[in-house]
């Protein structure tokens, strides 16, 4: 049977990079979802109105990548303030940014491998 479906461009195309690191194509991830479905006799995840921005959006992921960053480097500046400990230099900050880059590439290429 063919179905056809009227989806944003920008959101097909943040699917489709997702579903390239699965490895699996648009057809199998809509499959799956209406196997869950028939499977859980309902929509199997939680559906909510959050405050957040739609996450599908690629310039609202970037503001809330960057925002959830800003939160994380104020919370853990407050924690060494805490503990009386100097503040991160600029050098310790971007050396921790770069293990956490790295970290998810090897995460994403380990996947991609499994």
């Amino acid at each position: 049977m063919t179905t056809t479906l009227r989806i944003d461009d920008a959101l097909k195309r943040d699917c489709d990079d997702v579903f390239d690191r699965l490895g699996i194509n648009m057809t199998s991830a809509i499959t799956v979802f209406l196997k869950q479905v028939v499977r859980t006799r309902g929509i199997p995840f939680e559906i909510s109105c959050a405050d957040e921005i739609a996450p599908y959006n690629r310039e609202s992921q970037r503001a809330m990548r960057r925002r959830d960053a800003l939160r994380a480097l104020e919370e853990i500046r407050a924690d060494r303030i805490a503990r009386n400990e100097r503040e991160w230099t600029l050098d310790e900050i971007n050396a921790e940014i770069s293990a956490a880059r790295s970290e998810r590439r090897n995460r994403l290429s380990a996947g991609a491998n499994a």
